[in-house]
């Protein structure tokens, strides 16, 4: 994930209305929320392109009239992405996911008798390819009683780190703590020489490495495995929605997509199954489909459950209210969420806000707001209204969404701090001790069961308290099943010796 995303109210380009156009034009084009120093570079380079076609054009032309040939062509966007996006990739990331393929997917797939096409969607320099790959060849070398045909379409929109995945030539940075599991793997198929590492060039027979817009649909359909990990955060709600009927609809009955960990409590789609195997959620497809697929806007709402109130939960500081069976309420709706959002945002900009009457029952609107914004990836508007209701609320739940907003934006120190000091107000709060063992998860083996157990026994006692609206609406039961399979399952192989 990228860092340095923009704070609202106090970039640059908020006093500049050249620069928001533009900020608004890259999203809509390519659905990238881009940071402010990438949106600071493009413009340079843009107005340098810009100078040399048009010289004498007003720099004050709106954004769609002065760049409109530039953003009209594939080609260029295909070189701008370079300066909008960051290529954190490595062999293994994310390895549970792996352990899925190798031990759940192949054998299943083997049973089809035909040849099988895997898509590794926004792949940037292609680590996470070749190492689909090299599961696939393993499995048909040493593990799979009948060979099986696969091709993998990897693409990016990215030209450079395209033409890096094309070479299969890397540096020590590529391999990372997260994939040791899988050393045998690398050992097997990448060579070094000096500080660099080459990727067995038969496995590059398999893969077809392309440049491609994932906003304009897939090339292709009909993938038995999508991966797609990592890459939601950058997106706006409306590009979610949209991406998501892409994957989906590109996907063959019982096919699967995989997500990263981080993003799969906030994906929902009606032609998709949550599906634990391996200590990894995914998506499966559903075979019946209801209805036809295309045209679908938006994820079918969950139905809230039904929470008794606790008054005790309730903010002590400044008199706010927050009850989570209200923000279900609310969040469950995308409409209700929406309007919530809007109404929190220009009461925000309203003079003399804090004195307003209304303000003490406005808990649920608020952190309402706060949980849409954070699952959409605004982060530049979730941070405003964290700032606001942090001058006025002390409460678990508000150092717990601080807590979410580091964690989705990779800085781990910062996250843990926010969590603890929620955890310390209310020890039932089992998100914030969920999210307290998956940042362990790394670590110390022994520390990790030891989170993994404090968590657990948050859930038994805050079960009912209906704190998983602020973790991504799935039932406790869900976390708690996923927690004791990492436990009773060699905690993803942190006990097995290196």
């Amino acid at each position: 994930m990228e860092e340095g995303l923009p704070v609202y109210g106090k970039e640059p380009y908020f006093d500049d209305p050249l620069m928001y156009q533009l900020y608004q034009q890259v999203e809509h084009t390519l659905g990238i929320r881009a940071s402010t120093d990438a949106l600071v570079q493009l413009r340079k380079h843009l107005n340098q392109i810009q100078t040399l076609v048009h010289p004498d054009q007003p720099i004050t032309t709106p954004i769609q009239e002065r760049y409109k040939h530039i953003f009209a062509s594939s080609e260029a966007l295909f070189d701008l992405a370079q300066l909008l996006t960051v290529n954190e990739t490595y062999f293994f990331r994310e390895q549970v996911h792996f352990s899925v393929l190798l031990r759940e997917l192949l054998p299943r797939f083997s049973t089809l008798n035909r040849s099988l096409r895997i898509c590794s969607a926004a792949t940037s320099t292609g680590c996470e390819a070749y190492s689909i790959a090299m599961v696939f060849d393993y499995y048909n070398q040493c593990l799979g009683y009948k060979p099986l045909s696969w091709e993998i379409d990897a693409f990016d929109i990215d030209r450079q780190v395209i033409e890096t995945a094309r070479q299969g030539r890397y540096t020590a940075n590529a391999f990372r703590e997260d994939g040791t599991q899988w050393k045998f793997l690398l050992d097997r198929y990448v060579s070094a020489a000096g500080t660099e590492y080459t990727v067995d060039p038969r496995l590059k027979d398999h893969i077809h490495f392309y440049l491609h817009n994932i906003m304009e649909g897939l090339p292709i359909q009909g993938y038995d495995l999508i991966f797609f990990r990592n890459v939601f955060i950058y997106f706006s709600l409306e590009s979610r929605i949209k991406v998501t009927n892409i994957l989906a609809n590109a996907l063959l009955p019982d096919a699967c997509l995989m997500v990263g960990i981080s993003e799969t409590a906030s994906i929902e789609h009606p032609l998709l199954a949550n599906c634990f195997k391996e200590d990894a959620f995914y998506f499966q497809k559903k075979t019946t489909e209801a209805g036809s697929s295309k045209g679908i806007k938006q994820a079918e709402p969950r139905t809230p459950r039904i929470i008794p109130k606790h008054p005790e939960l309730s903010s002590r500081k400044k008199g706010l209210t927050i009850e989570p069976d209200r923000i279900a309420a609310l969040i469950v709706d995308d409409t209700e969420a929406r309007l919530t959002t809007e109404k929190t945002l220009a009461f925000l900009a309203a003079e003399q806000r804090h004195q307003d009457d209304g303000f003490a029952g406005m808990g649920n609107e608020f952190m309402t707001a706060i949980i849409a914004l954070i699952n959409q990836g605004d982060f530049l508007r979730a941070d405003r209204l964290l700032t606001f209701i942090e001058q006025y609320d002390n409460s678990a739940y508000t150092n717990f969404l601080r807590g979410e907003y580091f964690y989705l934006k990779t800085l781990p120190l910062d996250a843990e701090y926010s969590y603890k000091v929620a955890i310390q107000q209310d020890k039932t709060f089992w998100p914030a001790f969920y999210r307290l063992s998956s940042l362990a998860a790394q670590g110390n083996p022994v520390r990790y069961v030891y989170k993994i157990n404090q968590a657990l026994e948050s859930i038994s006692q805050g079960k009912e308290r209906g704190y998983e609206v602020f973790i991504g609406g799935f039932s406790p039961d869900y976390y708690q099943r996923a927690l004791e399979k990492q436990r009773n399952k060699g905690l993803l192989n942190h006990s097995q010796p290196r």
